[in-house]
């Protein structure tokens, strides 16, 4: 039995005047009494129980775990309030936790029994589902994250006007060629985007569609059909471009949405959008990542293990293990820190398939343009104490790495200065590994391990300024040549700009190339201008990577305003320390961010 002040609370409760006391009495004899101290949860999210509360006495918190991670508060509530309705009625998992703030009293009301009040008092169950979709629809919005920078009170504003449509699975939502007068996002479920020229874009839970249309008042250039059941939730165009008029952020948002997804329509924005759209990037950089040391501490550890065993066992299989690590161990440490200053990357395997594909192609295409051009010759009468040699040489092979990278800088995922960095880095440390393997086998049947282990422990050293710093460079001229016409950010794009660029940097490529192989008589002199063009090169290759990061950094801070979410530390949320990485495009973005800078699509965490 609950107390006579509990049951003086109910008959008091607005929804359940009316009730009849002996009907009530009914009820309220199923009721039970929870009590709860400070932090303890009355509801779990995801959990499946079918109970519903009144609060008594006290407040709770609601709270949610968004796409990425990060637990929010939804709403605090006091006496009065009602909780855990929407999984009740809707027969789904809690879509919230409730926490208590201090201690609570709440009052537990089974299914039958909130049946029974249902079909006692009409007021009571229409104001239910009153209540229902508007926290519905405003948990929805908030978990979305577009709207993260309007202010909590306001979006509740928003959910008044939002509807919520059920679609099932194979139903055409829009066609292609429609006019679209309605903004879409996706609540649960997945929805595909057909067109005739595109590849299939899935759209999943937090993703939108019909900014492009609204902005630009053109159709539908997708057929949108829902994947499985699904939920989506719809905004008038009237509705969606006063929201945009009121919150620069989110109007801005959009437009960096709409340059990434059709950069092509940018001049066709009906809004006006001026000075107020460039970000000022206030904050400072991330931390780059450090976990390439852990490749080079493994990687180098196994190495100098591998020299002794081969310098002092004299096993033909030791000598050919160190030889493998020794040529991969400056390469694949050097492309690893490079990739590590990258804020929206492509996963490892990516880039482990160019730095593999690079010296599958580069090294026999070297080799085989250099017996041409330099008279057929064997490379080791090479007179590189003549300039025409090394230029030579220098020109065949940074044309022959740069074949793989001319590839991917023209494809649509390789928006970013950072990707041609990375890329181009991969595909010249690929290189510089086979290169160096090559030569350490010259010395591999030596008596002594001495002289193959000198080599690799050599070029291992220097490789941070070689064939990986100069492809970068190079394939950095590349990308600009190919991504000036189509990114706004990177000038009017004329093309003897573009093309200006990529001949300067693949220039300055071959002539640090060429003055790195050049025999100087004297070896001071020599040693002199090693140290210059290292020195240059790394100078050049630090300098793109701080523009690349700043380019990312900025592109980020655009997509993912700050907002005014109120974040919670919550000891039941797993700390999300790895990257995220998107189904859309397949990038690795920041922990924390919500929407991927490379495609627009929403990131989630597993």
């Amino acid at each position: 039995m609950i107390p006579n002040t509990a049951v003086d609370f109910l008959r008091d409760h607005p929804l359940l005047r009316g009730i009849p006391d002996g009907e009530l009495r009914n009820v309220i004899d199923a009721i039970k009494l929870v009590s709860l101290e400070d932090g303890q949860r009355l509801l779990m999210e995801a959990s499946t129980s079918k109970d519903c509360f009144i609060i008594w006495q006290g407040k709770v918190q609601v709270t949610s775990v968004n796409l990425v991670g990060k637990a929010l508060l939804l709403a605090e509530l006091g006496p009065g309030e009602l909780v855990g309705e929407i999984g009740l009625i809707r027969n789904l998992q809690r879509s919230a936790s409730v926490t208590a703030i201090g201690q609570v009293r709440a009052l537990r009301l089974d299914r039958p029994s909130f049946e029974y009040l249902a079909n006692l008092s009409p007021l009571f169950y229409e104001s239910v589902l009153v209540n229902i979709r508007i926290r519905m629809i405003h948990s929805m919005l908030r978990k979305a994250t577009i709207w993260s920078v309007i202010p909590d009170a306001e979006l509740r504003g928003l959910a008044e006007i939002t509807m919520i449509k059920k679609v099932m699975k194979g139903e055409e939502i829009i066609a292609e060629g429609a006019v679209i007068d309605q903004f879409l996002m996706i609540s649960s479920g997945s929805i595909e985007l057909r067109g005739r020229k595109r590849r299939k874009i899935v759209l999943r839970e937090g993703d939108f569609y019909g900014e492009t249309e609204l902005l630009t008042d053109t159709v539908s250039s997708h057929t949108l059909i829902a994947v499985e059941d699904s939920e989506i939730l719809i905004m008038g165009k009237l509705e969606f471009l006063t929201i945009l008029d009121y919150y620069a952020p989110v109007r801005q948002q959009l437009i960096k949405v709409l340059n990434i997804r059709t950069p092509h329509l940018m001049e066709k924005v009906t809004i006006a959008f001026g000075e107020e759209f460039i970000v000022e990037d206030n904050e400072s950089l991330p931390k780059a990542k450090d976990k390439w040391m852990d490749q080079l501490l493994w990687l180098g550890g196994g190495f100098l293990v591998l020299s002794l065993l081969a310098l002092f066992l004299h096993s033909q299989w030791w000598k050919i293990a160190a030889l493998i690590v020794g040529g991969v161990v400056g390469p694949v440490a050097f492309v690893a820190f490079v990739r590590s200053q990258q804020l929206v990357g492509f996963r490892q395997m990516r880039v482990g398939l160019v730095f593999v594909s690079t010296a599958i192609v580069a090294i026999p295409l070297a080799w085989y343009l250099e017996r041409i051009w330099l008279f057929e010759v064997k490379a080791n009468s090479f007179d590189f104490s003549q300039l025409y040699v090394p230029l030579s040489v220098a020109l065949i092979e940074e044309t022959a790495k740069l074949l793989i990278c001319v590839i991917l800088v023209r494809t649509r995922k390789i928006q970013f200065l950072m990707d041609a960095v990375v890329f181009g880095a991969a595909a010249g440390m690929g290189f510089a590994a086979v290169e160096s393997i090559i030569y350490g086998w010259v010395h591999l049947d030596e008596a002594s391990s001495l002289g193959m282990l000198a080599v690799l422990w050599m070029r291992a050293l220097l490789s941070p300024f070689g064939h990986g710093t100069w492809t970068a460079i190079a394939t950095v001229g590349i990308w600009y040549a190919s991504s000036m016409h189509k990114n706004s950010n990177l000038g009017n794009g004329k093309p003897w700009t573009r093309w200006r660029h990529a001949l300067e940097m693949f220039l300055a490529a071959v002539v640090m190339h060429a003055l790195w192989n050049y025999r100087f008589e004297s070896g001071l002199i020599k040693a002199g201008a090693m140290t210059l063009v290292g020195f240059m090169g790394l100078y050049l290759l630090f300098s793109l990577l701080r523009r690349g990061r700043r380019e990312e950094f900025h592109v980020l801070n655009m997509l993912n305003p700050t907002t005014h979410e109120a974040i919670l530390h919550d000891d039941q949320v797993k700390s999300m320390t790895q990257e995220l990485y998107c189904e859309g495009c397949g990038s690795m973005s920041p922990q924390g961010t919500r929407y991927c800078a490379r495609c627009s699509q929403a990131l989630r965490i597993k």
